[in-house]
């Protein structure tokens, strides 16, 4: 029995130009590489053509979607409607390559230029998206040179573009500026005009706890826009006034933030620790931005800050009682304190809209501790003789510790649940959590918060009541009584200063 062998079929026309396109394509990229580098010879080593043109667009388009996969995750689709800015270069690039070249009358000259140009501005966005992957240190660790690397890949393009088309055209003397010109003119410009375009690469929308969607559905409701008067009400109703003859403390404390839940959580255990240490309760109220207690808890506003103090006024005695003011949320450079909840837009707070609401409530013996970054901003503007000012940063420092699932920020923790539950000093307090801080921040390798204090002389005296009043409890001794008591009025106005010199905020500010 004899065997036939069929031999296999040679490649068809098909095959023959896949894989000299594949070929091409590689040769244009290398091309392209040795442009950027500068090599001499790169440029003419270029295969032209308009397949070769359209194969390193498709190239550029998939290099541009792996990058995109890798910074924000592989879970995600291609955008079709990003395409037509993505190839918004397109005409520019053949409009630069024609007037470097018309002189020439040549078609394959032009898609000679045309091909180095789109290989050479691969491995610039290549480049570019590299730059784009260093780790958030190392851009912190540049600080305003950041910009000099961001831009780098941008110049290089330019000269070796411009170097690229003097070397295909034999450019010489003012041609050579001639070839600048056009580049910077014809290719970089439009882009630079038309800014960033949408990346092809759609990442895909992270998935939302049901329970969490809810709480942002509910704090879009209507129902939020006829129940929170009602909520301020109530709470501002259930104030008790200030015992006669005694000095009283009353707490108002803001969360402000609402996205983050560590606002709400240190507002709650303030709440609970001044009514258990201080005697707070029935004279506290809570302000606060988050989604899940729009429906229980006022809402913290500038308007609902107005209302609430102007019945905290009502009820204190004015030469007696004290007000502690906590606010905790996130800080700006300008020293805005952030009072938001989307979808809701608030005003935001200011260290002199603070001043004025106190002022204006006629409160004047006021305890104010600012949990914010940059919440030394607000020292100066509401310093006074009747004022204990603490605030958990320097005016141009970052404080620490914001995360959502976070129970205490750094300060919060380190002043009241540690420092407070030892002293009932609240200057004692400070430079307890003052300490802790630092040492906190040390070993996490942070920038240092320097927090800031200053105390009015006026105060140091009602302050050294109200902590011989809460020592001499029972369980407590005369000992303790007057330890807190001299902590209180031995206190300068400001930190570093005498009390008889004007408060004068910390010399670097951010």
């Amino acid at each position: 029995m004899s065997r036939t062998s069929t031999p296999m079929a040679s490649p068809g026309p098909a095959g023959n130009v896949l894989g000299d396109l594949i070929r091409n394509l590689i040769r244009n990229l290398a091309a392209g590489l040795g442009g950027l580098l500068l090599w001499v010879r790169a440029p003419g080593a270029a295969r032209a053509g308009v397949l070769a043109w359209v194969a390193l667009e498709i190239a550029g388009l998939l290099a541009s979607v792996g990058f995109e996969a890798a910074r924000t995750g592989s879970d995600g689709r291609i955008d079709p409607g990003a395409l037509p800015g993505q190839l918004f270069h397109l005409p520019w690039l053949l409009l630069c390559a024609w007037l470097v070249t018309r002189r020439q009358h040549r078609s394959d000259a032009l898609m000679q230029a045309v091909v180095v140009l789109a290989a050479l501005w691969i491995w610039i966005d290549v480049l570019w998206n590299l730059v784009a992957l260093l780790p958030g240190d190392i851009w912190d660790s540049l600080g305003s040179n950041a910009q000099w690397v961001w831009w780098a890949p941008l110049a290089w393009g330019i000269v070796a573009s411009t170097v690229v088309l003097c070397r295909l055209q034999g450019a010489t003397g003012l041609r050579r500026a001639g070839v600048l010109c056009t580049v910077l003119l014809v290719l970089v410009l439009p882009q630079i005009a038309v800014g960033p375009q949408a990346p092809l690469w759609l990442a895909a929308e992270p998935r939302q706890d049901p329970a969490e969607a809810a709480r942002w559905q509910q704090a879009r409701s209507e129902t939020v826009i006829y129940r929170q008067p009602s909520l301020l009400t109530e709470a501002l109703a259930r104030l008790e006034p200030g015992q006669p003859g005694k000095t009283d403390l009353f707490l108002l404390a803001v969360a402000g933030h609402g996205a983050q839940d560590v606002f709400l959580r240190e507002v709650e255990k303030v709440e609970r620790l001044f009514a258990e240490r201080f005697g707070t309760g029935g004279r506290s109220v809570v302000l606060a931005n988050n989604p899940g207690t729009v429906l229980t808890r006022p809402l913290a506003t500038v308007s609902a800050l107005e209302r609430s103090l102007q019945i905290i006024a009502q009820r204190m005695d004015d030469d007696e009682d004290v007000l502690f003011v906590f606010l905790t949320s996130h800080g700006a450079e300008d020293h805005l304190f952030d009072l938001s909840l989307w979808p809701w837009e608030l005003e935001q707070l200011t260290p002199q809209r603070l001043a004025g609401l106190l002022d204006a409530a006629g409160i004047r013996n006021r305890v104010i501790l600012v949990s914010a970054c940059y919440s030394g901003g607000f020292v100066l503007p509401l310093a006074g003789p009747d004022t204990l000012v603490m605030a958990a940063a320097r005016a141009d420092r970052s404080s620490h510790g914001c995360s959502h699932e976070a129970d205490w920020t750094f300060f919060g923790r380190a002043f009241f649940d540690e420092a407070l539950r030892e002293t009932t000093s609240f200057t004692d307090a400070f430079e307890r959590a003052r300490t802790a801080v630092a040492r906190r921040e040390a070993a996490e390798g942070l920038e240092p918060s320097e927090p800031q204090i200053a105390v009015g002389e006026a105060i140091s005296v009602r302050l050294a009541d109200l902590a011989a009043g809460w020592q001499t409890t029972p369980g407590s001794s005369p000992a303790q009584a007057a330890s807190a008591a001299d902590a209180e009025t031995s206190r300068p106005l400001c930190d570093g200063e005498p009390a008889q010199q004007k408060c004068a905020e910390p010399a670097n500010q951010r």
